[in-house]
């Protein structure tokens, strides 16, 4: 009678846990199918109002710290680092012009942004002028575009002349749009001294 009642029990709670496994299955694919999926934005939803085509937004006018028009909006960008594929813009160029288009969206006139960009370290093939990036990576450098549409903006983007030396590339590799500055350490804190603030991108 035991042994009878022993499957019985076993036989009711297998049926159980595998009701719950196949539960919990269900729910697992659906998380998985959820958070895969890539979401849909509504037309409109991002923008790039001045940087066209770069360093996309999404603005709320009502969102607190917002930039303010009449400040001094001097800020020094230090780029270090390549990331993604190099035939995408470099995705620190891609926020810096993130935070010119926030600006621009906030209000601030183009005219009263005191931006500097200083890239070194991995990220100096970046401003390479684009015969010699081809040589390199054999496709055109996607970065000239935009450092082009930053200068149009004021923006002034520099390299790193140290680290250029550290790549071995001739000075004059180096994209005629991109400023050459004796290193990005004195660049940051001869800029901090000035009052700019520095943002790592």
């Amino acid at each position: 009678m035991r042994s009878v009642v022993s499957y019985a029990l076993i036989a009711i709670v297998g049926g159980f846990v595998g009701a719950t496994v196949s539960k919990g299955d269900d729910l697992y694919q659906r998380v998985v199918s959820h958070f895969s999926s890539a979401p849909a934005d509504p037309d409109g939803f991002w923008s790039t109002p001045a940087v066209d085509g770069y360093g996309k937004i999404h603005y709320e006018p009502d969102a607190a710290f917002k930039p303010v028009v009449g400040l001094s909006n001097k800020v020094v960008f230090q780029i270090t680092r390549s990331e993604g594929e190099m035939t995408r813009p470099n995705l620190g160029l891609e926020r810096v012009a993130r935070v010119v288009n926030l600006y621009i969206a906030s209000g601030v006139p183009a005219d009263d942004l005191h931006f500097v960009v200083s890239v070194t370290g991995d990220a100096t093939p970046a401003m390479l002028d684009n015969a010699h990036f081809q040589q390199f990576y054999q496709a055109d450098n996607p970065n000239l575009a935009l450092i082009g549409a930053l200068n149009k903006l004021g923006v002034k983007v520099s390299v790193c002349d140290q680290s250029v030396a550290f790549h071995h590339f001739p000075r004059e590799w180096i994209d005629p749009s991109v400023i050459h500055a004796l290193s990005s350490p004195t660049t940051v804190s001869t800029l901090e001294n000035q009052g700019y603030a520095l943002l790592q991108m």
